[in-house]
């Protein structure tokens, strides 16, 4: 794709997208106009301000103007809608924190008003912008010439690719039907892509992807030359598709291609910070207004009811292997098995009150202070105890990469009904693969989803609690 259509497209997005706002906030301000709002002085001031930020802060964080998400149009229409209701979500906000709750009353109509206004333009403004893309190949005077030479899995995969975003280039496809095996010698293989090379310049190719497995290539700067000299810019693609992993991701280092065996979005160090964040302010929270009343509370009906500690706390199995002292609510009288043997139905070591706190989950609040410790998060893989983590190390592959990430209170393998006593190994193998589900797919919103999955999960009552 040309940057240059590319890049105007975009611009036109982003300039379209903030005039509707400007547009929105002048709605807004004309209806409360005519509630006889008292506005504040700082509300007024700064109301286009925020109506820009409210909007810019969202559509930043869901990376709407980026180039992979513009151009793939089911992502940006994803995008844009959560982009928009996080706007609707701060702007509320703004007027209710600064304005006062009795002014914010009196201008809901001037919401409802703006809200409509907002509403009609983002509907209309993405079907136009979708059929913008579906033609506007048709308005490029001189489409830019893509093509592929390399016929295996990778290159089938490339040219759906590009077919898909082939918004402002002419996509030819695959030249040839052989594939690396056909050819018997290297020297062969490299007289071949050498005839492809002048015959896809003769052709008015202007970008040629190359798609082989990497041993089969002698000299990559030869051809890289004969291409400059054509006038054809050659790239290429290693062909990895040998490979018996199903899936793997790559990046780079440098000059240095790597390839992983799986995405990792908290090995970036900004999703880290963010995960961190959330961590302590939800911990806090917790720890405020419920932990603060509920303690004495639970502590003098455990003291009542059982001898022993308040809390229980035992080594588990943390990020990166590493051991940890995990609290909880005690909910069991003092026994010798507790390090090796699950909770299990009718379970005879359970206290009264130990049914109830295991069955609603609130043994695990004292949990928020290994969060802000440190050794936890609010959501992640739960941990186990450490003979646990050995035996079925041993039983289950890929079992540690749970461990690549902090352990959690809750989890999507909680929240999708796999909590509790694990019988059989295969329960367990569920359960990881839910656990590797998440550390390849992290993102804030999936943690505020499992966040609100399991409040909703524990209100039902889930049947795998006791």
């Amino acid at each position: 794709m040309r940057n240059r259509h590319k890049f105007t497209f975009i611009f036109c997005c982003i300039l379209l997208d903030f005039i509707a706002m400007i547009g929105g906030t002048a709605v807004f301000l004309q209806f409360a106009g005519d509630a006889a709002v008292a506005w504040n002085t700082f509300v007024i001031n700064n109301i286009l301000l925020a109506s820009i930020l409210t909007w810019l802060l969202p559509a930043l964080y869901f990376k709407l103007y980026r180039l992979h998400t513009i151009f793939s149009l089911e992502t940006f229409y994803r995008n844009s809608w959560r982009v928009f209701l996080s706007q609707r979500i701060l702007w509320q906000c703004y007027i209710l924190l600064f304005q006062g709750p009795d002014e914010y009353r009196l201008g809901i109509s001037a919401n409802i008003f703006q809200l409509s206004f907002l509403l009609c333009y983002f509907l209309f403004s993405r079907i136009i912008f979708a059929l913008v893309l579906k033609n506007i190949k048709k308005w490029v005077r001189k489409p830019f010439t893509v093509a592929i030479w390399g016929f295996n899995t990778t290159s089938i995969e490339l040219a759906s690719q590009l077919e898909m975003n082939s918004h402002f280039n002419h996509f030819v496809g695959i030249l040839n039907d052989a594939s690396d095996a056909d050819y018997p010698t290297k020297k062969s293989f490299n007289t071949a892509l050498i005839n492809a090379i002048d015959k896809a310049a003769d052709n008015q190719i202007q970008e040629l992807y190359v798609v082989a497995q990497p041993h089969y290539i002698v000299d990559l700067n030869s051809y890289f030359e004969l291409a400059d000299r054509r006038c054809m810019r050659l790239k290429f693609v290693p062909d990895f598709s040998m490979i018996s992993k199903s899936s793997f991701s790559s990046t780079n280092l440098n000059n240095f291609h790597v390839i992983r065996p799986r995405n990792e979005p908290l090995q970036d160090s900004y999703n880290r910070l963010l995960k961190r964040v959330f961590d302590i302010v939800f911990s806090l929270l917790v720890i405020v207004l419920v932990l603060s009343w509920l303690y004495p509370v639970l502590a003098f009906i455990i003291k009542k009811q059982s001898k022993g500690p308040v809390l229980f706390k035992q080594l588990r199995t943390g990020k990166k292997n590493a051991s940890f002292w995990c609290y909880k609510f005690r909910s069991m009288t003092v026994n010798a098995q507790s390090d090796s043997l699950q909770a299990q139905k009718e379970d005879a070591r359970v206290t009264p009150i130990g049914k109830f706190i295991r069955r609603t989950s609130i043994d695990e609040l004292p949990q928020f202070f290994n969060v802000l410790l440190g050794d936890m998060s609010v959501v992640g893989p739960r941990p186990h105890m450490l003979k646990h983590t050995q035996d079925y190390n041993d039983q289950i592959n890929n079992f540690m990469v749970r461990h690549f990430v902090k352990p959690g209170i809750t989890g999507l393998a909680q929240v999708s009904g796999l909590r509790g006593e694990t019988k059989k190994v295969s329960d367990m193998k569920r359960r990881v693969k839910a656990d590797i589900e998440y550390v390849q797919n992290w993102s804030l919103i999936k943690d505020l989803k499992i966040c609100l999955l399991t409040v909703i999960v524990t209100l039902k009552g889930d049947e795998n609690a006791f």
